[in-house]
C-alpha cells in the first residue's frame, strides 16, 4: 500500500530548467526597478539628513540664545567659498554671525554627503556662505530651496523659509512657495 523508495517523484532536469528560465528572466525585469528605487531611496535619505542637520542648527540657535550657521564645506573643517553643498556641510557656533569659522567657535555638527548624490545646489545666491539661525530662531540667508540630485533623473528638495523652518518637500517638485 505505502510507496517505497521507488514511488518517490523528483523534479527532472527539463523541469528544473524551465524554473530556473522563468526565474531568471523575471529577476532581469525587477533588478532596473529596484535599482531605481535603490537611488529614490539614497536620495531621501541625504535630503532628510540635510532637514534634520538644519532643524539642529535651529534648535541649537534658540536653545543656546546664540547665532549659529551651517555652510557647505567640502573638507569637513572649513565653510566652502561656493553654492555646492554636495560634498557636505558643517553646523557651528557662529558667535559673531558672519559664517565664517573663527579658531574660538565650536563645531557642533559635520555630514559627509555619500556618493550616490551627484550635487545639492541653492536656488538663491544668498546661501552661497550658509544659513546663520538668530538666537530667535529665524533664519539669515533663507526663504530659498536646495535641490539635490541623485543618479538619472531623480532630485529632491529641501526649503527653508524665513522663519528657519526646513522641510523636505515631495517627489517631483520644484518649487518652495
Amino acid at each position: 500500500m505505502g510507496r517505497g523508495a521507488s514511488g518517490v517523484r523528483g523534479f527532472s532536469l527539463l523541469e528544473l530548467m524551465v524554473v530556473l528560465a522563468l526565474a531568471s528572466v523575471l529577476a532581469t525585469l525587477a533588478i532596473p526597478s529596484y535599482q531605481a528605487l535603490l537611488q529614490r531611496w539614497a536620495l531621501r535619505t541625504e535630503a532628510q539628513a540635510l532637514v534634520d542637520d538644519l532643524r539642529h542648527a535651529r534648535a541649537q540657535a534658540l536653545s543656546r540664545g546664540q547665532s549659529v550657521s551651517i555652510c557647505p564645506s567640502v573638507d569637513g573643517r572649513m565653510c566652502a567659498a561656493h553654492a555646492d553643498w554636495g560634498h557636505g556641510w558643517l553646523i557651528f557656533l557662529d558667535l559673531d554671525a558672519n559664517r565664517v569659522i573663527a579658531a574660538t567657535e565650536l563645531v557642533l555638527r559635520q555630514h559627509r554627503v555619500t556618493s550616490t548624490i551627484r550635487s545639492i545646489s541653492s536656488n538663491s545666491n544668498a546661501s552661497l556662505a550658509g544659513l546663520t539661525f538668530a538666537p530667535n530662531g529665524q533664519a539669515r540667508g533663507a526663504g530659498q530651496g536646495l535641490t539635490l540630485l541623485g543618479a538619472g533623473t531623480s532630485r529632491r528638495l529641501v526649503c527653508v523659509s524665513m522663519q528657519g523652518r526646513a522641510v523636505m518637500r515631495p517627489e517631483g517638485q520644484t518649487q518652495c512657495a
